[in-house]
């Protein structure tokens, strides 16, 4: 017999162990495994973690153990869902990120494959469409006219389908006699397939050449490739693929938005042909056809957001996140870990190179490289050696068009002669919707979401009102609830607003607008990258998912409609996330022939986040606001994690966060923070209470965190409180 150390499905913290069920030698069952199991008066799923041979019989076996064993109901897989390196990182994760294993494994899956009920339910399926199968030697003499000529069609045919005709009578009287058979065909539609591999292999320039040379050669484990906009970091990231591939490797490249996968896609398409996709806005059935090619080992490459991280790649030889500072590479959910943690512990797995690519790397990357703890590589000059564009701040304070809201004379000047001369234009505005806040002139009544106490934000396409934490929404009848008024007020700007005034004051403007709204039908970023490339499209007007990796030649002009909406972030990180939007944002300009210029709003002219962007100065930038952590120890002198007790009770939840706190004074060695409301204290019908533990000894917290765990479990539970643990965590509020 086997005994099967099994995982159950469900994420709580008190099933975060496993149990022991019996199975029989012929039963093919392994590590990896998902299986049914009757667990109280459950049929659940779980996932066979270990795997123990025995001689002892059931009786022998209880009276050893102190328990009844049970046997498995049923193995649903013919094959490991996961990989002995993927099962053995689940556990490397569920210890850094304090958080359950199953809840690891789960992250890790895609839906079809992940060990919960849900998933055997999930449509994962592609198009169903009816074959039409013909059987031969009949006798075809007491079919009519129109049949036989129907039946021998299908005969003679390769591949017939039931839609390939219009009268479906012929065929269904053709399969009662008995001279086809309908069955059903998927049609497996790969997702790579609206691509074009439209670009040209091209040779490295001598700085690019020597930046390869120094990755190749180098003995470090992780590498930070610091280059400036347009440098040409992905002609780098070409070459070092391919030379792993043909020294029989395979490669991850992760970008932080799914905006970016068209473009970086069609570039390693023109390259490689054994490439996969792993992002988001894929459907389950697409996801699970190009995971059955990673795993099948028909791709070497996959390229993808955050979660291709987790792709079953083997025998790795190189992982490179792009624009690795980016906060979207950071899950806000547990496990909260970061792509470019995961990847250096895949690296350690397979020993492979880690290749962190940006032109204003995080400043934990760049400590660390400094430090030479990462090996560090730099390009200094644009590939084309055409000089960065020319940034211009313009005081919003003082600086304005008479009747047009949000543009400055300065901007309209610019829109203007690029509108003459047929240029296009990049305009940033990283807020979506039409006006984050709506309230009545009258009474003040302010429209707020009822399940997280914030306030809406009005879309004026639809008419609605949208929460953008929960994505609870409802239609605007224009009258006030409160006083029944009908006068209202729109405070602040978001993309469809600056969209209504470009279209308004510059008629001969063609306008295609690029946000989470636009974006959502399939393949919608690529629709729209490619309208505004090959079509006479000449403002694309964006959040930040313009911002980064976009190489558009043709465009000479970048507008920030509004560059303090990061500033207004209160964070310590808030200067970096807005000098590297800036910076970013602006190296879209002047990739061609042409000259770029760059025009930045805002109230806040002197913030020294806002003058290093304008003069493309990271260096000085970087030692400014790093004298400001370190005075006062936050990252990267420190490590910061979080602690959120999340609770339908306020009361309740501030009880355990006291307890809990009382408990961390105990320990000396860490600051802490709080317990207090964040600055978005209810979300999604849940009241948040946090703690923040800020210390130099980060393996002290975990485990000083995972003693809270199990201290508090029973008290979590009792309370119907949930427990957040975010390690290294992006957010102070």
């Amino acid at each position: 017999m086997k005994i099967l150390k099994v995982l159950m499905e469900h994420r709580s913290l008190s099933l975060d162990t496993s149990f022991s069920y019996l199975a029989n030698d012929e039963t093919k069952v392994d590590v990896g495994y998902r299986v049914f199991v009757s667990f109280g008066v459950q049929k659940i799923i779980g996932l066979v973690i270990e795997v123990e041979k025995t001689s002892l019989n059931l009786e022998q076996l209880s009276n050893r153990d102190g328990f009844q064993y049970k046997f498995i109901e049923q193995v649903i897989d013919e094959s490991p869902i996961i990989e002995d390196d993927l099962l053995k990182l689940a556990k490397e994760m569920s210890y850094q990120y304090v958080t359950p294993l199953m809840s690891c494994i789960q992250t890790i899956l895609p839906t079809a494959y992940k060990p919960q009920s849900t998933s055997l339910h999930q449509k994962t399926k592609g198009r169903i469409i009816k074959k039409l199968i013909p059987v031969f030697d009949l006798d075809s003499s007491l079919l009519t006219k129109r049949q036989k000529q129907v039946y021998q069609e299908i005969c003679l045919s390769p591949a017939t389908y039931l839609k390939d005709f219009k009268n479906h009578s012929i065929i269904k009287k053709l399969n009662q006699l008995g001279f086809l058979k309908i069955q059903d065909e998927e049609i497996k539609n790969d997702y790579l397939n609206a691509y074009s591999a439209s670009f040209q292999k091209s040779t490295l320039n001598e700085e690019q050449q020597k930046a390869y040379q120094t990755i190749i050669d180098s003995q470090k484990r992780v590498l930070l490739l610091q280059g400036v906009t347009g440098s040409g970091k992905t002609e780098v990231y070409l070459h070092l693929v391919d030379y792993y591939l043909k020294k029989g490797k395979t490669a991850i490249i992760l970008v932080p938005e799914i905006a970016l996968t068209p473009m970086i896609i069609e570039r390693f398409q023109s390259w490689f042909s054994s490439i996969a996709v792993l992002h988001g806005n894929l459907t389950p059935s697409e996801k699970k056809l190009q995971y059955d090619k990673i795993k099948n080992k028909e791709a070497k490459v996959v390229i993808g957001a955050r979660s291709a991280i987790f792709a079953p790649l083997t025998n790795l030889g190189l992982i490179i996140l792009d624009e690795e500072q980016s906060t979207s590479y950071k899950q806000d959910s547990m496990p909260t870990y970061h792509a470019r943690e995961i990847a250096i512990l895949r690296a350690n797995q397979w020993n492979c190179k880690v290749l962190l690519g940006s032109a204003t790397p995080s400043f934990e990357s760049k400590a660390r490289a400094l430090k030479g703890v990462y090996g560090y590589v730099s390009l200094t000059t644009r590939a084309n050696h055409h000089l960065l564009p020319t940034c211009q701040i313009v005081n919003m304070r003082e600086e304005y068009v008479e009747g047009v809201p949000l543009i400055s004379k300065t901007l309209d000047l610019e829109i203007k002669k690029r509108l003459e001369n047929k240029e296009k234009m990049i305009l940033l505005q990283n807020r979506r919707g039409y006006s984050p806040y709506v309230s009545c002139r009258s009474c003040g009544y302010l429209f707020k979401c009822p399940h997280c106490e914030v306030s809406m934000s009005y879309h004026k396409k639809g008419d609605k009102f949208k929460c953008h934490y929960c994505n609870y929404e409802i239609q605007f009848d224009h009258i006030c609830p409160k006083c029944h008024g009908n006068d209202f007020l729109f405070m602040g700007s978001g993309t469809q607003k600056i969209e209504e005034v470009l279209l308004k004051e510059y008629p001969q403007i063609k306008l295609l607008r690029m946000d989470n709204d636009t974006t959502t039908i399939k393949h919608g970023h690529l629709k729209i990258l490619k309208q505004f490339q090959e079509q006479d499209y000449n403002v694309l007007l964006g959040t930040q998912m313009v911002a980064k990796g976009l190489d558009f030649p043709d465009v000479t002009l970048v507008g920030v409609i509004d560059s303090d909406i990061t500033l207004a972030v209160a964070d310590f990180r808030s200067n970096e996330f807005t000098f590297e939007l800036l910076s970013q944002v602006a190296g879209r300009a002047g990739r061609g022939q042409k000259e770029g210029k760059v025009i930045i709003q805002t109230y806040n002219p002197d913030h020294y986040a806002i003058q290093f962007a304008a003069k493309h100065d990271y260096q000085n930038f970087f030692k400014h606001d790093m004298a400001f952590r370190h005075r006062r120890n936050y990252p990267p002198f420190s490590y910061l994690n979080a602690l959120t007790l999340l609770c339908e009770k306020p009361e309740n939840a501030l009880l355990i966060a006291d307890q809990i706190a009382d408990y961390l004074k105990t320990n000396t060695d860490f600051e802490l923070l709080g317990p207090s409301f964040p600055y978005i204290y209810k979300e999604n019908l849940k009241y948040k209470v946090r703690i923040l533990m800020k210390s130099k000894n980060q393996e002290l917290m975990i485990q000083v965190l995972h003693q809270i765990v199990e201290q508090f479990k029973k008290e979590l539970t009792s309370k119907k409180c949930s427990l957040l643990i975010d390690i290294n965590t992006y957010k102070l509020l």
